[in-house]
């Protein structure tokens, strides 16, 4: 017999927060969250996304009495008001290796996503596609970077169990800086921007609240005609800006101008989740201590964003973004970049990126099927 339960209080919702140490024992690559945020995330009463949207939570029980499985079904009002396209999501999947167990929590999200009038599902998303988004499916021997996911390999075999197929990859791209042709980037920066009107800046940090509006608006503007892509609020972007400010480095986070004005961001930070992983995502006193430990010894930085206002591409500034960044980090501690996560269909920004060296590492699928 299987149990699926609705969360609805926050007994049931920490049963729920923490099943993943069910699937993941201490040696996997999986990376906790940090997890009183990850309580307050995912409680209505005071979760960001719940202002504007809504999700159900389900967890599986077996008749032992013991959890098997969870998801989420997501209706992302954002989403909607964009493409009007009748797509709910489901996320925060995780699962016993147990087809059956799969179908029914897929089954509990559908039924939530019918009742709320929508016609497809698409996955996995946590919440949003401006969130934690896809499911590995290959190179599971390398651990997740910051804001990116991890899961174990049986898991396509689940979702593609529940008749969810692909609508859309998602790749990473990573080169060690050594192998970056700093050449090759700076003769195309130097050939886009021979009138000498694009101009590379650092961000300032101290400012960010006044920055966060151009980042705002170039992120909204320059991805607007992406897959799947929904704006960012204000608000979301400046929480999101302010829980990653302690680890943003200045001469990464980059600001392209153009006859002054602000055509492009670049911003690439610390992949922190080495740290995460040490303090086993508890920031009490021995926590922290390990974490500040464990951020000593990161070589990688994750590039998070970046991106050029439509008009203004083919003008080098793509280029003149990571000739700035190689050069900055070249003799660094930093030892590697990785670039994630970049749709399979970008192919210009795919070939700029080959031919600097990054080679694709990771790739993540996101399905969706009919209701």
């Amino acid at each position: 017999m299987l149990r699926i339960e609705t969360i609805e209080n926050r007994a049931q919702l920490r049963d729920f927060v923490r099943f993943p140490l069910r699937i993941y024992t201490d040696d996997s690559l999986w990376v906790p969250p940090v997890w009183r945020e990850e309580m307050k995330r995912l409680d209505r009463a005071c979760g960001p996304f719940f202002k504007h949207s809504d999700a159900a939570l389900f967890l599986a029980w077996d008749a032992a009495g013991e959890p098997v499985g969870r998801i989420a079904a997501i209706r992302f009002n954002r989403h909607l008001e964009v493409y009007g396209d009748g797509v709910g999501f489901f996320g925060f999947f995780e699962c016993v290796d147990d087809e059956s167990v799969a179908k029914r929590l897929f089954a509990a999200a559908a039924e939530w996503l019918r009742g709320q009038g929508l016609k497809r599902m698409r996955g996995p998303a946590s919440f949003t596609i401006n969130d934690e988004i896809g499911l590995l499916i290959e190179n599971f021997d390398k651990p997740p970077t910051l804001l990116t996911t991890w899961n174990p390999p049986y898991y396509q075999r689940l979702v593609e169990s529940a008749s969810l197929v692909k609508v859309e990859d998602l790749l990473a791209r990573e080169v060690a800086f050594a192998d970056v042709d700093v050449r090759y980037l700076e003769r195309l920066a130097r050939a886009g921007a021979r009138n000498g009107r694009v101009t590379i800046r650092r961000a300032n940090l101290a400012r960010l609240e006044e920055e966060i509006d151009i980042l705002v608006k170039i992120y909204d503007e320059a991805w607007r005609e992406n897959w799947g892509a929904v704006p960012f609020s204000r608000d979301e972007f400046l929480k999101l800006a302010g829980d990653l400010k302690p680890f943003l480095l200045p001469e990464c986070t980059l600001i392209a101008e153009f006859g002054g004005e602000s055509v492009g961001i670049c911003v690439a930070m610390p992949d922190i989740n080495a740290a995460l992983k040490a303090c086993g995502g508890r920031f009490g006193p021995l926590g922290l201590l390990r974490f500040m430990l464990a951020r000593r010894h990161i070589d990688l930085i994750r590039g998070v964003v970046a991106g050029v206002l439509k008009e203004h591409r083919n003008k080098g500034i793509e280029s003149a973004f990571g000739a700035r960044m190689a050069k900055t980090l070249l003799g660094s501690r930093y030892k590697r970049i990785e670039f994630s996560w970049m749709l399979e269909s970008n192919f210009r920004i795919h070939r700029v990126l080959e031919n600097s060296g990054a080679k694709i590492t990771k790739r993540w699928r996101v399905y969706e099927r009919e209701l």
